[in-house]
């Protein structure tokens, strides 16, 4: 019997920190069951492939993302060598940053031609209350969607303590394959992406006026589905224990995400759908959305500006009618809202720095800010 749950756009979600135990095989495939049937794609050496990298923080005393781009070169000099023509690099919290950068990074990958998608990511691990890490390597195809990745489909996959044994082992499985290799243009270096352009009007650093007189648009979180017949597998078993309890914080975030939009003084209606389309079908003119990532990407993708010698961001907040200033490195994730025009996508983005670490205090930040600017009480 299906379980009557929704589709999460989204599916990259990466590890959490500190796996269970050392014989554990670790899912880094986010909400996907897939099948491990550790069968590489057969066009692996004759077509394009994107590789989603994951790695800790640069410290266990900073969210502040690490050195990914240095893991991504070692990768790389060895996808080289075995006929792997890897032409894209993103973090894989860029591509789930929200639905349009996700929309906007498939599109890229389809106008690359990319035909499989390479999961590469550094694992930390607790086991016997002493911190070591896992190395996990995933090869699958690309779906041609802003999902990336559709349940059942084949994967190879590899786990290691070291990561020169991980590349060595997916190195002496492409020579077994006997594939015919074509990919002779491979550059040198990996080349990596972070901005997506998802601004498809104008950018209007302030907020929307007629909103006085239009109804918002809130998306909900929405539960992920789990499918009838799914792969099966200790990871497909994780995955669906991981879903669940997903799902279950889904009611908790959907409740405080009621509680919180009670101080917005204007008209708006919390929404299930958070596709472009069906909510101007719906009538509506604009929709709240979020993104997640690094504040200096975030700043990338709504186009301001950005000081390269700049360490940290301030966001500015106000509370019980005192502002405050608070400073996060510029490459720790954060939250940001923005309105967007569903016809003109003319993006409003408020005119103040007030991305936040969680969603909560984002999105009251952007309320308050909105309330101040369009003089609301």
């Amino acid at each position: 019997m299906k379980l009557k749950l929704k589709i999460l756009v989204l599916v990259l979600i990466p590890f959490g920190i500190f796996a269970q135990s050392v014989e554990d095989e670790i899912n880094i495939a986010g909400f996907r069951f897939l099948d491990y049937n550790n069968q590489l794609p057969d066009d692996l050496l004759s077509s394009k492939t994107a590789v989603f990298v994951s790695v800790p923080p640069k410290s266990r005393n900073t969210s502040e993302r690490g050195d990914w781009k240095t893991f991504s070169e070692t990768a790389h000099s060895q996808f080289k060598k075995m006929g792997i023509d890897a032409v894209a690099y993103y973090f894989m919290d860029d591509l789930k940053a929200g639905n349009d950068p996700a929309l906007f990074f498939s599109k890229e990958l389809e106008k690359r031609q990319v035909k499989n998608i390479i999961l590469l990511s550094q694992v930390p691990l607790k086991i016997a209350g002493k911190v070591t890490e896992r190395f996990v390597i995933v090869i699958t195809p690309f779906n041609g969607e802003n999902s990336f990745i559709s349940n059942g489909q084949n994967a190879w996959k590899t786990q290691a303590k070291d990561y020169d044994k991980a590349l060595k082992t997916l190195g002496k499985d492409v020579y077994r394959s006997k594939q015919s290799k074509t990919n002779f243009l491979i550059p040198d270096f990996p080349e990596f992406f972070e901005d997506a352009d998802i601004i498809k009007g104008r950018r209007i650093p302030t907020f929307a006026r007629d909103l006085k007189v239009d109804k918002l648009a809130i998306p909900k979180s929405t539960t992920v589905e789990i499918p009838d017949n799914r792969p099966g597998g200790a990871i497909n078993k994780s995955v669906e224990k991981e879903i669940t309890e997903y799902n279950k914080n889904v009611v908790r975030d959907n409740t405080r995400l009621e509680n919180i939009m009670k101080s917005y003084p204007l008209k708006y209606e919390l929404t299930e759908s958070s596709s472009d389309e069906e909510l101007y079908k719906q009538g509506f003119q604009y929709v709240l959305l979020k993104l997640n990532t690094t504040g200096t990407n975030i700043r990338r993708m709504l186009d301001y500006e950005i000081d390269p010698s700049e360490s940290d961001f301030v966001t500015v907040k106000n509370k019980d009618g005192k502002v405050t200033l608070r400073s996060i490195p510029v490459n720790a994730p954060v939250y940001k809202y923005y309105v967007k025009h569903l016809y003109t996508k003319d993006v409003y983005t408020g005119d103040k720095w007030d991305a936040d670490e969680t969603w909560e205090d984002a999105l009251q930040n952007f309320i308050m800010k909105m309330k101040a600017d369009l003089k609301l009480k």
